[in-house]
């Protein structure tokens, strides 16, 4: 079993263990909303993320073979933390992300048309932890 499966199933299995058990100040969810989060976490384990596992090298190759934008990239890692953070299980593991995102990503863009690239994370998203406030 690979890391990510043993995620998923330990998310699934997470989920089903606080079924009719809540934490202090969780909110009780009905029968139906555990059968759809139940759902919801069995097709993210079937389902494969295209950009699972990419490494910058994978992104930049990418981006240079014409395969992705920048702003194709940032609006699949923002679809993929609504999934999971907002839709799905609701894990709320990202606590904000850049209003700004997409508008940067397609100022980068335009830089890297004209030929400009700034270095190896030109364009490419980069989601930072505990609270971290980049103020762009």
């Amino acid at each position: 079993m690979d890391r990510r499966n043993f995620v998923r199933l330990g998310t699934a299995a997470g989920a089903l263990a606080l079924r009719g058990r809540p934490l202090v100040g969780m909110q009780v969810h009905s029968e139906a909303r555990d059968t759809e989060i139940a759902a919801t976490v069995a097709r993210n384990a079937s389902a494969k993320f295209e950009l699972e596992e990419a490494t910058l090298a994978d992104l930049q190759s990418a981006r240079a073979a014409g395969k992705f934008t920048s702003r194709s990239i940032v609006e699949q890692y923002t679809d993929r933390i609504d999934e999971l953070d907002r839709k799905g299980p609701e894990l709320r593991h990202v606590i904000e992300v850049n209003p700004d995102a997409r508008s940067i990503a397609e100022a980068l863009d335009d830089e890297r048309k004209a030929g400009k690239v700034r270095g190896p994370l030109h364009g490419i998203p980069v989601l930072l932890k505990d609270n971290i406030d980049t103020a762009d």
